[in-house]
């Protein structure tokens, strides 16, 4: 039986500290490694059903750290389509990102296991993004703020 092919919207939210050195990244909880292979990424997720993708960042946020951001403080810094995300799902995501203070409290759920800032110069292997593409979200990000749009 062939499974049903599926087109997904999702989210995800790259959060830096304030000189954008570093990323908030997320180590996936054991079942989660296993699923994708990886260890650290984004906070993110999918879309509900009449959700707007800025409400959808604010609530997996929410959900996933523990903190209220304010919209306004979301940049959308592109749209990723990708046609061949697995063999059953079409996936596009808008992808945003934030910067907050090191110090802020983080609650993880029990989605990931722990919490780390990492250093953009010395990312993990094993994230479930390319480096060079959170690099370039990282510049693209850094743009936006030097230029005020904060």
């Amino acid at each position: 039986m062939v499974e049903e092919r599926k087109f997904s919207l999702g989210v995800f939210v790259c959060i830096f500290n304030r000189d954008f050195s570093k990323i908030l990244l997320l180590k996936r909880n054991e079942q989660k490694r296993k699923k994708s292979g990886r260890e650290w990424g984004n906070i993110g997720g999918m879309i509900e059903f009449g959700e707007l993708a800025r409400d959808a960042c604010l609530r997996e946020v929410r959900e996933e750290i523990g903190l209220e951001l304010e919209p306004e403080k979301l940049k959308l810094i592109k749209v990723r389509e990708m046609p061949q995300f697995s063999e059953i799902f079409h996936a596009v995501q808008f992808v945003y990102a934030t910067i907050i203070d090191e110090n802020e409290k983080i609650e993880i759920n029990e989605e990931s296991d722990e919490f780390k800032w990492i250093s953009l110069d010395d990312l993990p292997d094993k994230m479930l993004d390319k480096k060079q593409d959170i690099l370039d979200i990282a510049e693209k990000a850094k743009k936006i703020w030097a230029c005020g749009l904060e």
